[in-house]
């Protein structure tokens, strides 16, 4: 029997599917009408930004490229929200993978069918262990998540400075960077030197796993339990803070995967001070303006990927400074906050609602929809 498909769900879908376009349509309209004000030509940057984010192999593989680390980015922010957590250390988790990848990239031998998924493993732990720090401290002492990823942020950047400055800087001691990781511990390319790396794999089997996990699963269940209504998930005896240190755990490991992603792809292949380049606070955005669906930050992320990378090419070829380009990141993030912010209470106050309504006509406690 095919499943019964919910009309109530379908709706609030095609409805954030439409509140993302219309988000994304009006951020692009409002950045060119900043362009043009600005006294630069609407047509010249419109052509400069589609060529440096899609014409042609290298400038579509350099977007793609941005975009793997993005989605495992806006994953690791999903998996935790859903938990009602707030993980605003990814960009902290992900350098932290980054340490712990190269340090088995560098210093581990083996056949690329063993270094590389060792490698990719040992980025994912570094990611999780990073992100357990703060896990403990919310469950066990109290400590504000978001105060505590975003601290662990700021030593995690100054860790990695010492590291490539010092421990594991390559050898003539010139650049703060470490020594080149093995190509056995690297994603191996699809064509060649420039080409796309193999963990575009990354992308729909990390997607397919969440989504699974989050609607199809016991833990998912409980998970999504404990971040709508936490006193209802205790009433039936699930362990809010477990479940809350564990949403977190997996979020770093999900952005120590998008720390594999960077550094060990065809464009990486060292450990660097910017390596992850605030693909952690990026990742956000794509979570926020894919309305926190698994799905949806394939899409999100390919838009700020072609942002990042087109952004170069309206420089170069228009001179408009990567500043303005930065101004319609920040719309976009604005305005999927503001209509994520806005969704909720809508949401919030329709269920408020139907209860009272149920409370007053007990008959309605038939409706299909509990």
């Amino acid at each position: 029997m095919m499943a019964r498909i919910d009309p109530v769900r379908l709706r609030r879908g095609a409805l954030d599917v439409a509140t993302s376009v219309a988000v994304v349509a009006l951020s692009l309209l409002l950045g060119l009408l900043i362009v043009i004000a600005a006294g630069y030509p609407a047509g010249a940057t419109i052509s400069a930004f589609w060529n440096g984010a899609f014409v042609g192999s290298l400038s579509l593989d350099q977007t793609l490229e941005t975009t793997i680390p993005l989605v495992l980015a806006g994953l690791a922010w999903i998996v935790a929200f859903r938990a009602g957590r707030i993980n605003v250390g990814i960009e902290g988790q992900i350098l932290v993978g980054g340490v712990t990848a190269t340090v088995v990239g560098l210093y581990v031998h083996a056949p690329l069918g063993i270094h590389l998924p060792l490698t990719v493993l040992a980025a994912m732990g570094g990611g999780a262990v990073y992100a357990g720090v703060a896990a403990a401290l919310w469950a066990w002492r109290g400590v504000n998540e978001i105060i505590a990823t975003f601290m662990l942020n700021l030593i995690a950047a100054l860790f990695v400075t010492y590291l490539v400055t010092g421990p594991l800087q390559e050898s003539t001691h010139q650049q703060p960077i470490s020594p080149t990781i093995a190509n056995s511990a690297r994603w191996p390319a699809f064509f060649g030197q420039l080409g796309l790396s193999w963990d575009l794999a990354l992308v729909p089997v990390g997607v397919a796993l969440v989504a699974w996990t989050l609607h199809r699963t016991t833990a998912g269940f409980r998970l999504r339990m404990t971040g709508e209504n936490p006193e209802a998930a205790r009433h039936v005896g699930v362990s809010v803070g477990r479940v809350g240190a564990v949403s977190l755990v997996a979020s770093g490991g999900l952005a120590g995967l998008a720390a594999s992603s960077l550094l060990l792809s065809s464009q990486g292949g060292a450990l660097q001070q910017d390596f992850s380049s605030n693909f952690g606070f990026s990742g956000i955005a794509v979570a926020l303006l894919a309305r926190n669906s698994p799905i949806g930050c394939v899409p999100a992320a390919l838009l700020f990927a072609a942002l990042r990378e087109g952004g170069g090419l309206v420089e170069t070829e228009v001179g408009i400074d990567t500043s303005l380009v930065d101004v319609t990141f920040g719309i976009v993030v604005i305005l999927a906050a503001a209509s994520l912010y806005v969704a909720r209470r809508r949401w919030r106050l329709s269920e408020s609602l139907r209860l009272r309504s149920l409370r007053r006509h007990p008959g309605g406690l038939t409706d299909t929809r509990l």
